[in-house]
């Protein structure tokens, strides 16, 4: 059995930072860095199945520059048996999907049987590389992976994923497929310091877009581009003035509980088509996504 884990280099969110805007883009010059907490939680997720007995090829794949090479030598020193990294001088802010791009024509060209990623990074917080991989390998995905259990026939996995308000999903899917994988306090194995040293003399396999066979011009064209933070404001929202003639200690209490709306849930059940037009329904409703005039014939 093949299994691939994709892991990303974040910013150290622990560490003290100044906040600013200086371009378009996220400043990482001179950040500490440290590998993604959900990728690392999916490696090791995939070291549990294969310390079960069974028959594992582990695979770490990453994109991005020499210094990833460090996260890649301590999977294989963790236990990981190949590492490749993909990276092109060119590669200069890739959005997720031509990450996910990358990240699939290696991936295709490795032929596992199950592919394990993080749920979301901790620096753009997409959550989007896994389903995009997902699509671009025509496999099945389940996102919000907290555990699962490979059968023994090595063509079905049981996953257990998070539904959200608490409660916990147990689903039947066939391999190979894409995991998605929340991070928890279930950390990966530290390696011994003989393996880190052998590690270190260990072949990485770098790969650019010529050898996967991506034409350039296919990472150019963003589907979206950070513009930088945004910090979100509440709606301003009525509030009715209580009667002047109460005592204070009843019309403060009613001042500061007017404006405040209770968050309500809703969980969206169907089919998958089905769930997808609820969601875009509600996404629109809630004026999250807005229709440019003229689609809406369209959309309907």
């Amino acid at each position: 059995m093949k299994i691939v884990v994709c892991l990303k280099e974040v910013v150290d969110s622990t560490a003290d930072l100044a906040l600013g805007k200086v371009s378009d883009a996220l400043f990482q010059k001179g950040l500490i860095y440290q590998v993604n907490p959900a990728d690392r939680q999916a490696m090791a997720e995939a070291l549990a199945v294969k310390t079960q007995g069974q028959s594992v090829e582990i695979t770490v794949v990453s994109v991005g520059p020499r210094q990833v090479e460090e996260y890649l030598r301590e999977a294989l020193a963790m236990g990981a048996d190949s590492a490749w990294r993909i990276w092109d001088a060119d590669f200069i802010n890739l959005d997720s999907l031509s990450k996910a791009r990358l990240l699939a024509a290696a991936i295709s060209l490795i032929g596992p049987d199950l592919v394990l990623t993080g749920v979301r990074s901790l620096d753009n917080a997409s959550g989007q590389v896994g389903p995009a991989l997902a699509a671009l390998l025509n496999l099945p995905c389940v996102c919000q992976t907290t555990g699962f259990q490979v059968e023994s026939d090595q063509k079905n996995v049981t996953v257990t994923r998070n539904a959200g308000r608490g409660i916990r999903e147990r689903l039947l899917c066939s391999l190979p497929a894409v995991l998605t994988v929340e991070a928890s306090l279930k950390d990966a194995p530290y390696p011994s310091m003989e393996k880190l040293v052998a590690s270190q003399s260990a072949v990485i396999r770098q790969v650019d877009p010529v050898d996967l066979g991506i034409a350039p011009v296919q990472l150019k064209n963003r589907v979206y581009s950070i513009k930088g933070p945004v910090f979100p404001r509440p709606r301003v929202k009525k509030v009715v003035a209580p009667d002047s003639s109460l005592p204070a200690f009843y019309r403060i209490p009613a001042l500061l509980q007017g404006g405040i709306a209770k968050r309500r849930g809703r969980l969206l059940q169907g089919s998958q088509q089905e769930m997808i037009d609820q969601m875009f329904d509600l996404l629109v409703q809630e004026k999250i996504l807005k229709i440019a005039p003229g689609r809406q014939e369209k959309a309907e």
